[in-house]
């Protein structure tokens, strides 16, 4: 864009009225005056969005690390280590974000949103600023009503209401590596109210039932914590501005998922074996310098 002429508040104005012209058309074919898009990489590019619609509020769900893990293990065949990763990585961005966000943004836990569905989407609505309708409970007749798909985007099922059975349901997936595993998440899982063997929140986050940017920056500054706040999360390969050693390795991957070529061999760099005698402690400064801005 810069070759173009343009600087980077030109292309955040284009992209806001090119995204926010799409969307604003869907939601008015549908009756709407708002629109909202749910898509869970975007907690990688809250910074961007935020600056590109500068009007815009944010609505993240957290959940029970054990459940998000055996999700990922059952349904899309993820390793348990890459599960509690996924849930480790996502949700420290998400909540290390949030609290830079302030009132624009509202957290809830999806246990809370499915055992108590009134009171919280009451909370949530009227944070939005909008009035309440009872059909914000029956969204799965609206949908019917609609004729949208059973089935959706990520085997979401638009045609049921809130289970609140699905909320233990993980529990008896687990195996003996998935239990082990998780106990990487106890700090993180504990800020959000969640203690490993409890299917249920044991704690509140907030003295509400949603939580804001505030309640959030409370939490990440906790001493208590035990969470390293400071060396957030790298964004997944797919999800970060693409240098060319990325694209090179993203076409890799797609060759030999199409069995075009062999796997590589998995023989580490001299950079990554010297990476390896660096004591933990080291690497984690070390990391957080190489994110930090230039």
């Amino acid at each position: 864009y810069g070759r173009i002429g343009l600087s980077r508040d030109d292309l955040d104005a284009e992209l806001r009225s090119f995204y926010g012209r799409l969307f604003a058309q869907f939601a008015a074919q549908r009756g709407a005056t708002r629109w909202g898009e749910k898509t869970p990489f975007h907690t990688w590019h809250v910074v961007r969005l935020a600056r590109v619609f500068p009007d815009c509020v944010f609505v993240g769900t957290v959940r029970h690390p054990g459940a998000v893990a055996s999700s990922l293990h059952e349904r899309f065949g993820y390793p348990w280590e890459q599960g509690v990763r996924h849930w480790m990585r996502s949700t420290t961005e998400l909540v290390h974000r949030g609290s830079r966000l302030a009132d624009r943004v509202a957290l809830c836990r999806y246990e809370d949103l499915v055992t108590e569905p009134q009171p919280v989407l009451r909370e949530l609505v009227a944070w939005l600023g909008e009035p309440w309708s009872e059909q914000v409970l029956s969204f799965h007749e609206v949908h019917r009503d609609r004729g949208t798909a059973g089935e959706v985007e990520g085997r979401t099922r638009s045609d049921q209401p809130l289970d609140p059975g699905r909320v233990a349901r993980w529990t008896g997936t687990l195996d003996g590596d998935g239990r082990r595993l998780l106990r990487r998440t106890a700090a993180l899982a504990r800020v959000l109210g969640y203690d490993l063997d409890e299917p249920l929140p044991v704690a509140p986050i907030s003295d509400v039932r949603i939580a804001t940017g505030a309640d959030l920056t409370a939490l990440v500054a906790a001493p208590e914590s035990g969470v390293d706040w400071r060396a957030g999360p790298r964004p997944t390969l797919e999800n970060r501005p693409m240098r060319s050693d990325d694209i090179k390795r993203l076409r890799r991957l797609a060759a030999v998922g199409a069995g075009r070529v062999p796997p590589a061999r998995s023989r580490p760099s001299w950079s990554r074996r010297a990476k390896d005698r660096v004591p933990p402690g080291v690497r984690r400064r070390l990391a957080a310098l190489r994110r930090r801005p230039r």
